[in-house]
């Protein structure tokens, strides 16, 4: 018989290479990184736009904001690692999330050069009633930082107490159920804003208007406490979706208290500032509708996270002096404080004239 030819084996069948895990895990990474990017894109516009306009943005506006940062541990070294083209995406990120989410106000160099010049007058804001305080503490601190004119909020009677030492220092003092001035300089006169049609609605009511005469001019100086978005962030924190209408009443009920206490400060003539504790950030939907045209001295003259309320999570920057027309700003600072839940912010303003 003839002999056959051996067969040749047949070829294996051919697969797709595997995607190495290097690749694999860089694609990943490219993805996450670009994910982080548009998220924290999303987070500015809800903050700096819908926050206190709908109250699920409110939610970020006071929530603790240096979460927003904490990918950034884990994707700057990886990317380092597997893909450092991705960290400019990353760099680009950072100038969002510091300005736009954080609330970092960028120092200037007409910020770090500012002159140490006298300024024509400084001013204190500090709400005084989240803490134990020995009265006794009061009028030293107060000479440490050397204002010409401070506002004290939930105040009544720290500086009761404090008043004694506060005359024989040479400061004059007014103080009714929450607000409080010390002063350098005469009190001419003292006008309180009824405050019942707010007590109505729950809220706050704080709002008194002072007259001082400094050397130069006579000031107008309007303090502030409005009402707090504890309440209605607690409902939603309780009972998530069944707390809305409670954030949506509060929302109502602050931006109500908010165009009171602008009209009070609209009927003003002449210099006017305009400080407490307002209870928001400046990013709010309702601070920008009702003070975004004053002046913010701090976002003007100060540079930092500028944390004016501490929590057991977060601070957040929510106490102001507001300038009104003819103020320019010398210099803005939040201060040592008195181990309280807030803490003191300090301006130095100059005059420059009415246009």
């Amino acid at each position: 018989m003839p002999r056959t030819a051996p067969v040749s084996p047949l070829p294996p069948p051919s697969r797709p290479p595997l995607l190495a895990p290097r690749k694999r895990s860089g694609r990943g990474l490219a993805w996450a990184v670009w994910l982080y990017a548009l998220a924290v894109i999303g987070a500015v516009l809800l903050i700096q736009r819908l926050s206190d306009v709908w109250w699920p943005a409110t939610l970020p506006l006071f929530a603790p904001r240096w979460l927003w940062a904490l990918p950034l541990l884990v994707l700057v070294p990886a990317a380092l690692l597997t893909r450092p083209r991705l960290l400019w995406v990353l760099a680009a990120t950072v100038p969002a999330l510091l300005l736009g989410v954080m609330g970092f106000v960028p120092p200037t160099p007409t910020k770090l050069n500012a002159s140490p010049a006298q300024p024509d007058l400084r001013v204190l804001t500090y709400n005084i009633g989240g803490g134990e305080l020995d009265p006794a503490r009061f009028a030293p601190w107060l000479e440490s930082l050397a204002p010409d004119v401070a506002v004290f909020q939930e105040c009544k009677y720290v500086v009761e107490q404090a008043k004694p030492a506060l005359l024989k220092a040479g400061w004059k003092v007014e103080h009714q159920d929450g607000s409080c001035l010390v002063s350098r300089h005469p009190i001419r006169k003292v006008e309180v804003r009824d405050p019942k049609e707010i007590w109505k609605m729950g809220g706050s009511g704080i709002i008194v208007r002072y007259e001082v005469a400094t050397p130069e001019r006579m000031v107008t100086i309007i303090n502030l406490h409005l009402e707090t978005v504890r309440e209605g962030l607690t409902a939603v924190m309780q009972r998530g979706w069944g707390g809305a209408s409670e954030m949506e009443a509060n929302l109502d009920q602050r931006d109500i208290e908010s165009a009171l206490a602008r009209a009070f400060a609209d009927q003003t003539r002449g210099p006017l500032i305009v400080a407490g504790d307002f209870n928001m950030p400046v990013e709010s939907a309702i601070y920008r509708k009702h003070w975004g045209d004053f002046t913010n001295a701090f976002s003007c003259a100060g540079w930092g996270f500028g944390a004016t309320k501490a929590t057991r999570w977060h601070g957040i920057r929510i106490d102001h002096v507001l300038l009104g027309p003819g103020w320019a700003c010398a210099g803005a600072h939040v201060a040592a404080d008195l181990g309280l839940d807030h803490r003191p912010v300090v301006v130095d303003l100059g005059w420059q004239g009415l246009p």
